[in-house]
Order: structure tokens, then C-alpha cells, then sequence
């Protein structure tokens, strides 16, 4: 399934696309560098982790980042300064909430009253409601706003859907979504409130959601192991949400024989295996929505102060608001005769745009364009590439630098992985964005790109990057 394919000979370029999360990111990017090699356009997939320390050496073309915000500001700033153009497809882009600053309008308002719309030179929308607010709020010329839809669900359309598959069957998927009291990746509650006052919450709000977090998922945890005592012939499977410290699950949950901790894998291809979705507030009640499945909400346990924060999966499942109709709920599971699937797509698609499987289509399209009225040269710097892409460089990120510039950023992440052993779950190689652009050639019957490490080209080590090609 391809859109109207630019020819190469025309916008040859390169584009790097920054990958914030691989479990749940890596296979929507990966499909738009797949659609980009059609298009006669080399792209770079690039660790968020590492994209400081090899981006200036790549020098891009284009660069598509995961988010614009106060903290990739520099990176931002060094991207412009080195002459790469700069396009913002934000990880998170459908599940907001319906006040405060995390809204659309005052998201778009903030971004140009920051000053960090003038380091951009394209954003693309998962969806029309976000990408209004940005006509009117965010400064940026409109013909640089582009709606396109996220990459990341085409997968749940076909021909890529076929690419769902999981070796469970016959279970009900528990997701949660406690990450800001049960961080993976940072190391306390404390540091998560930080970063949620970084991007601008007040200290009111922050403390008022953090209480209603901590009373409820007690409660959460206690339902859970309830629902599973009352169906005990029905496999539970609790999936951590992918920034949540799954030990904790798996030691409130041992010997429940029939809960399951796993959270390995692609989101989408659980949903697509289960019977249903049970959640609190989880954007995974979109995912199940666009795989057509029956989202659950145990809304008995929600807060004013909860739901604002992101109201849309409540708004689009079934509401449970006692322990009794949750149980009522999963008795008819997979049965979708309760539920309104088709109002509920209709519900998602302003958030969302079309679930019509072309969204990495429209953007490859759009980068192409891009590439062919693009102005600037780009510049290869190992200065930059030395103080990881910030001007002012702290010293352990030189040192970063260094072992990256003296042995290769591939060799010296692997390093920083055993001493680090939580960014292993940034990482991916080259096996894995093979696999997938194998995957993409058989769904659609296009040739597969080709991958390779891309390397200093100083030195010739590998970089962590990955090269996405036609021949």
C-alpha cells in the first residue's frame, strides 16, 4: 500500500528519524524510512540517546525529532545552526488533555511564546484537533503544518496488519499506566514530579494528580487480583506501560496462577491477539479502538483530576462503575455486541485522523517535498559531534563524546549499556530494523531497502545509527 512515489532522481537527500521509544516506536519509524527508500531517499534511524553524538556526524538532510520541548532545545539549536532542516513528529500526539498545559491550544500557545517555533521548520499531527490549535497558537507558518496521521498505527490497518502477531491467544489485557509513581528509567516519584513541572505544570496540579495516583493504584492493583479470582479459567494478562518498573507487578502478582506479567513486545500486537482491554486512563484504549477491540475502563476508581489529564480512552470505552458491571463487562468478552465500535472510531479520528494505513505514506511525501525547496547545506561536524550536539556540553557528556568519537558510538553504547543497564530498553540494531523493512516488502510487494550501520565518516567506525537504502 503506497502513495504516489517521488522520483529520486528529482529529491535525492538524506533524513535522520530520531526513535524515542523502540518498543513502541521502532516499527512506525521504520516504516516511514521504508517509504522513504521507494522514494529514492537514504534515511538514518537514530537512538534518541545517541542522536547528539551522531547526528552531526550523519549531517542530515532533514531531521525528524520525537518532541520539541525546553529539554532538546540545544539539540534543536545546534540541528538549525549546522543547517539541517528540522521536523517535529511527536511520540506523543493524540492523547492530551482537555485543559491546562498540556492542552492543544495552550501546547501550540507555549510552543511559540518559548521561542522554539523558530527552530522549526516542520511538525507533522496525528491528528486535526492538535494541528488547528497550531494554525492558530504556535507561530508556525501553516503551510509548515502538516496533517498526516502517526505512523505508528498504520500497523493496524491492512496490509501491514498482518505484522501483528503474538503467541498468546484467548486472554484479557490488563494496561497499565503508572508510570509517573512506578518510573523504569527515572529513580524515584520525586524526579518524575520535576519533570512534570518541566514542561509546565504547576506545582498545585502536580502535587493534586500525584495524590489521586498514589490513592488509586492500591485500589488499581486490588481489582486486578479481584477480576482474576473471579474468572480464575480466564488467563489475566497485566502489560507495565513501557516507562513503568515492572518487578513491582510481578511481586504483587505471584502466585495468582492466572495472571501473567509481560510486557515484552508491541503493544498493538497484544491488543490484536486479546479479547479485550481493561484500563484507567491509558491511550491503549485507542489502540484496541483501532484493532477493533472492546476497551474496558475501571472508571469506579477515576478522578476529576485524572480523567482531564487525558479524557479521551474513558470517553471511548465501556465505563465500569462498580466492581460488578467490570466483571459483567469481561463475562461478554470478545463479544463486541455491548459496545459501539464505530462511534467510538469516530470519536478517535480528530485525534487521529484516518486509519487508512498511508499516514508513514503522507509523510515520506511531505519530507520529499521538503528536501526538493530546502535552502540550507548541511554541515558535518565532529566539534558538535564531540559535546553530544550541545553548545554547552556538560563534561560528562564530552566524555560521551570522546568514547564515541574514539571507538564508535555502536561500540560505545554497548559499553554504556552494561554500565547503564536501563537504556538498554532505548536500544535496537540492525537485525531489528532489517526484519521489520522484510516484514513491510512481503505486506506490500515493494523491494526491501537495505540496512547498514552508518559510520563516522572520519574514522569508519560504526555508528548506532542505522541506514535505511535502496541500491
Amino acid at each position: 500500500m503506497t502513495e504516489k512515489i517521488v522520483s529520486s532522481s528529482s529529491h535525492p537527500g538524506k533524513i535522520a528519524i530520531v526513535v524515542d521509544n523502540p518498543r513502541r516506536d521502532l516499527r512506525g519509524l521504520v516504516l516511514l524510512a521504508h517509504q522513504l527508500a521507494l522514494r529514492g531517499v537514504a534515511a538514518v534511524v537514530v537512538p534518541m540517546y545517541q542522536q547528539g553524538y551522531d547526528i552531526p556526524l550523519i549531517a542530515p538532510d532533514l531531521v525528524v525529532v520525537n518532541y520539541a520541548r525546553e529539554s532538546n532545545r540545544p539539540l534543536l539549536e545546534t540541528y538549525r545552526s549546522a543547517g539541517y532542516g528540522v521536523a517535529v513528529l511527536d511520540t506523543e500526539g493524540g492523547i492530551l488533555s482537555s485543559k491546562g498545559h498540556d492542552a492543544p491550544d495552550t501546547w501550540a500557545a507555549s510552543i511559540c511564546r518559548s521561542g522554539l517555533s523558530a527552530l522549526i521548520d516542520h511538525y507533522a499531527f496525528w491528528g486535526e484537533n492538535v494541528h488547528h490549535a497550531f494554525v492558530r497558537h504556535s507561530g508556525i507558518p501553516p503551510e509548515k503544518l502538516w496533517l498526516t496521521g502517526c505512523p505508528r498505527y498504520d500497523l493496524c490497518v491492512e496490509p501491514w496488519r498482518s505484522m501483528l502477531r503474538h503467541t498468546r491467544r484467548d486472554f484479557i489485557l490488563v494496561n497499565t499506566n503508572f508510570s509517573a509513581i512506578n518510573p523504569r528509567y527515572t529513580r524515584s516519584a520525586s524526579e518524575e514530579r520535576a519533570i512534570f513541572r518541566s514542561l509546565g505544570w504547576t506545582e498545585e496540579y502536580v502535587k493534586r494528580i500525584f495524590a489521586d495516583l498514589e490513592r488509586v493504584f492500591p485500589v488499581y492493583l486490588e481489582t486486578i487480583e479481584s477480576l482474576a479470582r473471579a474468572f480464575p479459567k480466564r488467563q489475566i494478562l497485566v502489560r507495565p506501560h513501557p516507562f513503568e518498573n515492572e518487578s513491582l507487578y510481578r511481586e504483587r502478582f505471584a502466585g495468582i496462577a492466572n495472571i501473567v506479567i509481560d510486557g515484552a513486545g508491541d503493544v498493538l500486537n497484544v491488543i490484536s491477539a486479546s479479547d479485550g482491554v481493561i484500563h484507567l486512563n491509558c491511550g491503549t484504549a485507542v489502540d484496541a479502538v483501532l484493532c477493533g477491540k472492546v476497551p474496558i475502563s475501571i472508571e469506579y476508581l477515576n478522578t476529576e483530576t485524572i480523567k482531564s489529564h487525558a479524557p479521551l480512552p474513558s470517553s471511548i470505552s465501556l465505563q465500569a462503575g462498580n466492581f460488578e458491571e467490570l466483571c459483567a463487562f469481561v463475562e461478554t468478552l470478545p463479544d463486541r455486541s455491548p459496545y459501539d465500535i464505530e462511534a467510538a472510531q469516530a470519536v478517535t479520528r480528530p485525534w487521529f485522523h484516518h486509519s487508512d494505513g498511508l499516514a508513514a505514506a503522507r509523510l515520506a511525501d511531505l519530507l520529499v517535498g521538503a528536501l526538493a525547496t530546502k535552502s540550507t547545506v548541511a554541515r558535518r561536524s565532529a566539534t558538535m559531534a564531540l559535546r553530544g550536539g550541545r553548545r554547552n556540553a556538560s563534561v560528562g557528556q564530552v566524555l560521551l563524546g570522546l568514547s564515541s568519537l574514539a571507538a564508535g558510538s555502536a561500540a560505545a553504547d554497548v559499553l554504556r549499556q552494561r554500565i547503564q543497564p536501563s537504556r538498554t530498553g532505548k536500544a535496537f540494531g540492525v537485525a531489528d530494523v532489517a526484519a521489520l523493512l522484510q516484514d513491510y516488502a512481503a505486506c506490500s510487494s515493494d523491494p526491501a531497502a537495505r540496512v547498514r550501520h552508518a559510520r563516522n565518516p572520519l574514522t569508519k567506525l560504526p555508528l548506532s545509527s542505522i541506514e535505511v537504502f535502496t541500491v
